[in-house]
């Protein structure tokens, strides 16, 4: 899990302009504003007193073992980037019609 949170931060670097939720916010849509070019993906986000994020994402349909153990770690890494340290994962696909993640 180590290396996917790694690959979390490094990714979440590459679109870094600011830090805390406001940033993390920017740098998940334009991380995944270039992903919905080569995925079929939809992705939305909501800023309150925490990030939420929702997603429609193939990734279960292709790859469920990222879906179960990888993509939690990921969302951890990224968003320690911006000084985010608590991420929890509220609902998912399949079992939902999309992913839900909080950040605070």
């Amino acid at each position: 899990m180590v290396v996917v949170e790694k690959a979390g931060e490094f990714l979440g670097r590459l679109v870094k302009t600011k830090e805390g939720l406001e940033g993390l916010q920017y740098g998940l849509q334009k991380f995944f504003g270039e992903a919905k070019d080569y995925v079929d993906f939809e992705f939305s986000s909501e800023l309150r007193d925490k990030l939420f994020t929702a997603s429609r994402c193939p990734i279960h349909r292709y790859m469920p073992i990222w879906c179960e153990r990888y993509c939690l770690p990921f969302a951890k890494g990224f968003a320690r980037v911006y000084g985010v340290e608590n991420v929890r994962r509220v609902e998912r696909q399949p079992e939902s019609d999309r992913c839900i993640f909080e950040f605070w």
